[in-house]
């Protein structure tokens, strides 16, 4: 009975002060843990003060901290409070550093009950303050502790991080492991940084080298990605805009959102989406335009805002970075299995993306409480995701070059196919035109010819006159029968493919020499048949060069030389004439049919020319 009067008696000091049994006990450790021996409390109506807190905390209505986790609760719309007891163990003062990690909280204080109830504000800090107003110069949210020996003292920690989700990291340790232990992260940031900003140096130099879009989108998603991932550190306040509180909360949602509508835009670019080969192209198209607009918000929540709409722009962007990239790996997976291989590369970066940003977004939604590595999942998945993009974007070139070269090979070859039909075309014409020519034009002609001689027996009755008139009408006959023989021959040598083109030429040569006043000399080693396609060609190349130099050279001596070479075969026409100007006359039809067909052979030509004669040199390479 009086053992129960005597608990009855004490219940209410065990009420009082059971939440401060379970101080951190400050010893030759370095550093201590707060989630096994702190309580936390959520003020949702947003009216406690540190005096509240206190009573509530001896009342027992505090709840207690998950052990060795970090505490999370995802997005919230109160305040929390957290509270902790420390006593020194040691004979003498320590210095101390109480340290809350997520770099971004609205407004953050921190006060300290002694033992005698006297309270001390130890400081009012946050993002929506200047930088300089932070207790201690950094990145993170960390206050100076001084305990002296075998002092104990209560912490209470005021934490507004409405509009966001509540995750905070704390630790207390020892000034200077805590500042030693800042040097490595810094350090590590410094290389991810060196990495982010090689990439965008590299990127904006490739699309001012090549003109390529890609390089330029890829450009500024990198420098977003990299804004938001200092902003997530606190780095970028620091360093960039320490004088403008507030602007944090706001660039985060502005860079997430750009670098969801860039990363499709370069997506798109990549595996060359477009509305012929992707079904989800409208779809993609207007989703990262949605993205884009989704930037402009927080823009306008600088000015004026309210939690409703901060709460609604947190979901959209979170639910926005899962979104964004299961889409890219559905239209990834679309064009690969459509036959674009280089869709692997992409594949692969995107799945590196993958597992960081469902790690981020999971956290900050509270859902979960780790990271898959070191500093965050997020910042090693972006880090790989651009590396090795990177890297795809030259096996892109390498692509890009052999599909050209498969395609310049397949217009060459439609080029020559159409040359050859062009070619074969005309020469049918002329095949037909100078039958035509001989046998029907030609016939007409003999036949006038021979009605008209035959009234000779008449003409002898005729005046002087009319015979002069016969006589003019029976020559222009017979300069017809012979141009006509002439043109018939030019369109097509009589017995060609009997003859063949050396034998042709011999002809033609002996032709010449005997009506004309240029003495041509015939020089000709041909060792191997020759294509006859090739052959009636290389005929209408020196028959041009032939007639240029009649009409045009002046000259009294010209050589023509065929010799082949193995697979080669080499034309020279030289004459002692006047000479001309290449540069001018090469637009002559002459010179130009000449050129067409040598071009249409695959050959090169060579002009000599000046006063004293005229050499002219083709190169033919022979089709096997």
């Amino acid at each position: 009975m009086n053992k129960v009067l005597l608990l009855f008696l004490l219940l209410p000091f065990h009420l009082c002060f059971a939440q401060q049994g379970n101080p951190i006990l400050i010893d030759t450790a370095k550093k201590f843990d707060i989630s096994r021996h702190g309580y936390f409390y959520e003020d949702r109506n947003l009216n406690l003060n540190i005096d509240s807190i206190i009573n509530l905390k001896q009342a027992n209505k505090l709840s207690p901290l998950t052990p060795g986790k970090v505490f999370s609760k995802g997005y919230t719309q109160s305040y929390y409070w957290i509270a902790f007891d420390i006593k020194n163990t040691l004979n003498q003062s320590v210095h101390l550093m109480f340290k809350e990690q997520s770099s971004s909280i609205n407004r953050l204080q921190l006060f300290r009950v002694d033992t005698m109830g006297k309270i001390h504000r130890l400081g009012l800090t946050g993002d929506h303050f200047p930088f300089k107003q932070r207790p201690y110069h950094n990145r993170s949210f960390i206050y100076p502790l001084v305990l002296g020996p075998h002092e104990k003292a209560t912490f209470y920690l005021w934490a507004d991080k409405r509009g966001q989700n509540m995750y905070m990291p704390m630790s207390i340790g020892r000034d200077i492991d805590i500042i030693q232990a800042e040097i490595p992260q810094h350090t590590l940031f410094g290389f991810y940084t060196g990495i982010f900003v090689f990439a965008v140096i590299f990127n904006m130099l490739l699309y001012a080298s090549v003109r390529d879009k890609i390089h330029l989108y890829y450009a500024i998603y990198i420098f977003c990605t990299l804004i938001f991932i200092l902003e997530e550190e606190g780095l970028a306040f620091q360093w960039f805009y320490p004088d403008l509180p507030g602007l944090q909360d706001y660039m985060r949602l502005i860079m997430a959102s750009l670098s969801c509508g860039l990363l499709i835009q370069v997506m798109q670019l990549f595996v060359n989406q477009n509305p012929e080969n992707s079904r989800f192209y409208r779809f993609t198209t207007y989703y990262k335009r949605f993205c884009w607009l989704m930037s402009i918000i927080p823009v306008f929540m600088l000015f004026k805002s309210f939690i409703a709409l901060e709460k609604t722009v947190f979901y959209i962007n979170n639910f926005l970075a899962l979104l964004t990239v299961i889409v890219l790996i559905i239209c990834v997976v679309e064009r690969i299995r459509a036959g674009y291989k280089l869709g692997w590369y992409y594949f692969i970066a995107t799945v590196m993306l993958l597992f960081g940003v469902f790690n981020y977004v999971f956290n900050t939604l509270g859902l979960t409480n780790f990271n898959l590595l070191k500093p965050n999942g997020l910042v090693v998945g972006l880090t790989a995701e651009i590396i090795f993009l990177s890297f795809a974007l030259t096996q892109r070139y390498n692509f890009l070059k052999k599909e050209k070269e498969i395609l310049l090979e397949e217009k060459s070859k439609h080029q020559v196919d159409l040359a050859d039909g062009i070619f074969n075309a005309q020469e049918d014409e002329r095949t037909r035109l100078a039958r035509d020519l001989h046998d029907d034009l030609g016939g007409t002609l003999s036949i006038i010819k021979l009605n008209i001689t035959a009234f000779q027996q008449k003409v002898l009755k005729l005046t002087e006159n009319d015979r002069m008139f016969y006589d003019q009408t029976i020559s222009m006959i017979e300069k017809a029968c012979a141009d006509l023989r002439e043109i018939s021959h030019n369109l097509m040598p009589k017995n060609f493919e009997k003859l063949g083109l050396i034998e042709t030429l011999k002809e033609h040569f002996n032709s010449l020499n005997h009506s004309g006043k240029i003495a041509f000399e015939f020089v000709f080693q041909v060792e191997h048949p020759i294509e006859s396609a090739t052959e009636i060609t290389i005929y209408r190349i020196v028959n041009e060069l032939i007639n240029n130099i009649n009409r045009h050279s002046m000259a009294t001596k010209a050589t023509i030389q065929i010799l082949s070479f193995g697979e080669r075969i080499n034309i020279m026409a030289e004459d002692n004439g006047i000479g001309f100007n290449p540069d001018r006359d090469k637009k002559g039809l002459g010179m130009q049919n000449i050129l067409s067909r040598v071009n249409y052979l695959s050959g090169k030509i060579q002009i000599d020319s000046n006063r004293n004669g005229t050499t002219i040199v083709i190169d033919i390479p022979l089709k096997p």
